[in-house]
């Protein structure tokens, strides 16, 4: 990153105070970087851009259909204690107890006086429990940016990744030609549920193969001055060739998991030279795991011939029937996908025009597919002397494709406390 020459506002070497940094290390290449642990959130509140005023406006609308709708969900206690650091919301003494478990608050800051984003990079300010606290993935982590002057050169871009994220920006400086966005709100990189694994479900397994059935035994015997007659006594069912076995059915596929989650944000910019895009989606469910196959039917064994001996007419057996197919495993489910969170970005009234907002709904993921059922055992050879044949096992039938998961909304995004069109989509 290369310095830029600006003048450092009262309010970012204020803001450095308020943060603990260092006034002259924030000023130098790479600014005052720090790993923090904030005691409680009237603490945190602290640290934002916004005024009492703004998060009062706020109010009316923070608690928007998406975010009612998660109420009763883990998420909505996080969505109350964020409702009470960024707008105003009185929390109840059942909430402050379950939100202490998450307390302190573990979070990156960072304070840089100028800072410019080369042409065509991307600046990520995410931050992940395993860096120095470490944490698992499930636990809320925040990331909070001071800078004086931010320049995004042609098609640079900045972004975080699933952390609740703070940023107050003096001036903010885009260069032609642009990326998509500018700031992009992105969801984690991984799944925020209660599940393990990669996002895309495993695989079933595939069915075991049934056993060719035996074919019969022949008829032992010895000749003797009155014809041939047996060596050993007939066993029922010896020229009798035997069915095949089953095969067994595919595993099911496992389930996709949950789209990763983008988080708050809160974008304060005090100037703003060239024109924005703000850009905000939650991430996409995993694919549900394809079926196994299921295994295939045995062969039936073949039927030993009969013959005219001393003891008279012994029929041939009877050839085994086929196998049955095993049954193809059902696919694994779609994973929904990820939630997303409120983000408020804070411009002057001058300077409106110069902003686009553009969030869109996270997309499920797609569904595993069923396994294809075993072919039937073929029937056992017939005797040679005999007309008599047996059945071809049937098929296993196919599996099912997996549920479909579903689409979560986009975020809703507040440019002066006031919601953007295209964030609240209807219904």
């Amino acid at each position: 990153m290369k310095l830029q020459s600006h003048d450092i506002t009262t309010e970012f070497l204020q803001h450095c105070d308020r943060l603990g940094h260092d006034r002259a290390k924030a000023q130098s290449a790479d600014g005052d970087l720090r790993y923090s642990l904030v005691p409680d959130i009237d603490t945190y509140r602290s640290f934002l851009g916004s005024s009492a005023e703004q998060r009062a406006a706020r109010v009316a609308e923070f608690f928007n259909p998406p975010i009612r709708m998660r109420s009763r969900l883990g998420q909505g206690l996080h969505d109350r204690g964020e409702a009470a650091v960024f707008a105003v919301h009185d929390l109840s003494e059942d909430d402050r107890a379950a939100l202490a478990i998450h307390l302190p608050l573990h979070m990156r800051t960072q304070s840089i006086a100028h800072v410019s984003v080369p042409a065509g990079q991307c600046w990520d300010v995410s931050v992940r429990g395993d860096e120095i606290w470490g944490l698992d993935e499930m636990e809320e982590l925040y990331s909070t940016l001071n800078i004086g002057t931010l320049v995004l050169e042609p098609g640079a871009s900045l972004v975080v990744r699933g952390n609740v994220f703070v940023m107050l920006c003096q001036h903010l400086i885009v260069q032609e030609p642009r990326a998509a966005y500018q700031i992009g709100i992105l969801p984690t990189p991984y799944s925020v549920d209660y599940g393990s694994g990669p996002m895309r479900g495993a695989d079933g397994g595939h069915g075991a193969d049934g056993g060719t059935g035996r074919d019969g035994t022949p008829l032992q015997t010895v000749e003797t001055f009155v014809g041939p007659r047996l060596r050993a006594p007939l066993q029922p069912g010896q020229l009798d060739g035997q069915p095949g076995g089953d095969g067994a059915a595919g595993g099911r596929g496992g389930h996709g998991r949950n789209g990763g989650m983008s988080k708050l944000a809160e974008l304060t910019l005090r100037h703003v030279t060239g024109h924005l895009t703000v850009f905000a989606q939650a991430g996409q469910g995993g694919d549900g795991g394809d079926g196994g196959n299921g295994g295939l039917g045995g062969d039936g064994g073949a039927a030993m011939p009969g013959g005219r001996l001393f003891e008279g007419e012994i029929p041939p057996g009877r050839p085994g029937d086929g196998g049955r197919g095993g049954a193809g495993g059902d696919g694994g489910s779609a994973g929904n996908g990820g939630l997303a969170s409120n983000i408020y970005i804070s411009v002057p009234e001058t300077a409106v025009s110069q902003v686009s907002c553009h969030a869109l709904p996270s997309e499920p993921g797609s569904p595993g597919r069923g396994g294809a059922g075993g072919r039937g055992g073929a029937p056992g050879r017939p005797a040679s002397d005999s007309s008599t044949v047996a059945s071809a096992g049937f098929s296993g039938a196919d599996g099912a494709p997996g549920p479909r998961g579903r689409g979560r909304p986009a975020p809703w995004m507040f440019l002066n406390e006031r919601v953007t069109p295209n964030a609240a989509p209807k219904g």
